[in-house]
């Protein structure tokens, strides 16, 4: 593996992070927020009439989460370079 390798992998580790940080914060946040509960196994926001609530921006999401994880991936790369010379 080259000097190269690591910090991309780096970059990568810290977009998986954020992503799944801005996952709980819109999609559980809104899950709960309708009085749902949201079941981590199937990644579905239940109700209690023990329906299935579907946010209306999900579609908006999976957008934003690659725009996001290509920007945070390369910029974490290129400070990882950065602070250890790599």
């Amino acid at each position: 593996m080259n000097k190269h390798s690591i910090a991309m992998f780096f970059g990568v580790i810290v977009a998986v992070l954020v992503i799944l940080l801005i996952n709980e914060f819109t999609i559980v946040d809104d899950c709960l927020d309708h009085g749902g509960r949201f079941d981590y196994q199937t990644g579905q926001c239940l109700l209690a009439d023990a329906k299935v609530h579907v946010a209306s921006f999900t579609n908006y999401l999976v957008a934003l989460y690659f725009v996001l994880a290509i920007a945070i991936a390369f910029a974490g790369s290129r400070l990882t370079k950065k602070l250890f010379k790599l």
